[in-house]
C-alpha cells in the first residue's frame, strides 16, 4: 500500500489547504505520478517559508548578479526545496528520489582566485592557452572572472547543479544565467537555457540518483540504470535521442547549447510561483481601479502547468542559450 504524501513536520496535507495548494503548483502532478508507481512510499517535501525580498536583494547587490524573474518567483514561494521518495525493499525504506534547491542563503559562489599564493584554487586551474583554446572550451563557464557560478544543488556530492552567469566583467551586474552541472573531474555540461526549464527536467526525471549524469558524455552508472529502468524507462530513450541531438547540433553550430527542436509544452512561471509581488501588484491594481470606469472581467486563474498529468507524458526542454 503506498504511502501519501506529507511534509517532515508530521501534519496531514488534508488539514492545511492552502499549503497543499502551494505543493501542487511546486511539484505540478509529481507526486500523484510517484503514489501509482509499485514500491513508492514516504514522499515528503520540506515545509520552508517564502524568502523575504531584502534577502533576495542583498544576494543581488553582494554577488552584483541579476537573479533571473522565474528563479525569483520560485523564492517568493519557498526558500528552496528538498523533495524525497523512498521504496520499500526487505521491509525497509530505502531513499531513491531527491529533488533539491538551496536555499537563497546556501547559492553560494563557487570558483575564483585565492589572494595568497600558496593555496591553490579552481581559478588557478581555469586557464587557456593559444594551443588548446577551442570554440568549444570558450563556450563553456569558466571558474576565473570570465564567469561566475553558483551552487543550486550538492548533488549529496557526486557533483553541483549551478547557476552560471558567462562573459562577466569585474564590477558589471551579470544577467541572464544557464543552469550547468559540474562533475567531479571539474568539468561542465549544460542543463538547461532557465531555471523553469531545469526545474521540469528535475522533476521529470523524478530526482532518480545521477540523472544529471544523462546529459554528460560519463552516462549513468549501472546502479542509477536500473533505478531509470524501473522508474522512468522512457526517460533513457529520450534523454539519449536528446543527447545526439545536441551532439549533432553541436558541431553544426557554434553555440554552446543547442537547442532540441522538438514541440514542448511552455510553462509560466507567474502561475506556479505566486511570489509576493503577485498579491502586492494584483492589490494595488485594485485601488487604482476607478469605480465609475465600465466594467471589465478578471483573467481567470488556470491551474499550474502539467500538474494533472502523468509525468510520463510530459517532455523536458532544453534551450538555446543567449
Amino acid at each position: 500500500m503506498l504511502a501519501k504524501a506529507h511534509f517532515e513536520t508530521g501534519t496531514k496535507m488534508a488539514e492545511i489547504p492552502h499549503t497543499k495548494d502551494m505543493f501542487d503548483r511546486l511539484t505540478m502532478g509529481i507526486v500523484r505520478s510517484l503514489e501509482k508507481r509499485p514500491g513508492v512510499r514516504d514522499v515528503r517535501l520540506r515545509d520552508r517559508k517564502p524568502a523575504e525580498r531584502h534577502i533576495i536583494v542583498s544576494w543581488e547587490q553582494k554577488n552584483s548578479c541579476m537573479l533571473p524573474d522565474d528563479l525569483k518567483r520560485f523564492y517568493l514561494t519557498t526558500d528552496g526545496m528538498l523533495l524525497q521518495w523512498n521504496i520499500k525493499f526487505d521491509d525497509q525504506g530505502i531513499q531513491i528520489g531527491r529533488m533539491e534547491i538551496n536555499a537563497i542563503a546556501n547559492v553560494t559562489k563557487i570558483g575564483g582566485t585565492n589572494a595568497s599564493r600558496n593555496t591553490a584554487s579552481l581559478g588557478d586551474v581555469d586557464y587557456d592557452t593559444d594551443e588548446d583554446s577551442s570554440t568549444e572550451l570558450e563556450d563553456k563557464p569558466h571558474f576565473d572572472t570570465r564567469s561566475r557560478a553558483f551552487e543550486l544543488d550538492p548533488c549529496e556530492g557526486y557533483g553541483k547543479v549551478c547557476l552560471v552567469y558567462k562573459n562577466t566583467k569585474p564590477g558589471s551586474p551579470a544577467q541572464h544565467p544557464q543552469i550547468w552541472f559540474l562533475d567531479r573531474s571539474l568539468a561542465w555540461h549544460f542543463l538547461a537555457d532557465n531555471f523553469m526549464q531545469y526545474f521540469r527536467l528535475m522533476l521529470m526525471h523524478l530526482g532518480l540518483p545521477q540523472w544529471q549524469y544523462t546529459f554528460t558524455d560519463i552516462g549513468l552508472s549501472p546502479s542509477a540504470k536500473q533505478w531509470f529502468n524501473m522508474y522512468a524507462p522512457m526517460r533513457l530513450n529520450m534523454d539519449s535521442e536528446l543527447k545526439e541531438q545536441r551532439t549533432h547540433d553541436w558541431q553544426d553550430s557554434n553555440s554552446s547549447a543547442p537547442s532540441m527542436d522538438m514541440p514542448v509544452n511552455k510553462l509560466d512561471a507567474g502561475k506556479i510561483f505566486k511570489g509576493k509581488s503577485d498579491k502586492k501588484s494584483k492589490s494595488t491594481a485594485a485601488k487604482k481601479k476607478p469605480s465609475s470606469t465600465s466594467t471589465s472581467s478578471k483573467p481567470s486563474s488556470s491551474g499550474p502547468g502539467g500538474g494533472g498529468r502523468s509525468i510520463q507524458s510530459q517532455t523536458s526542454a532544453i534551450g538555446k542559450p543567449r
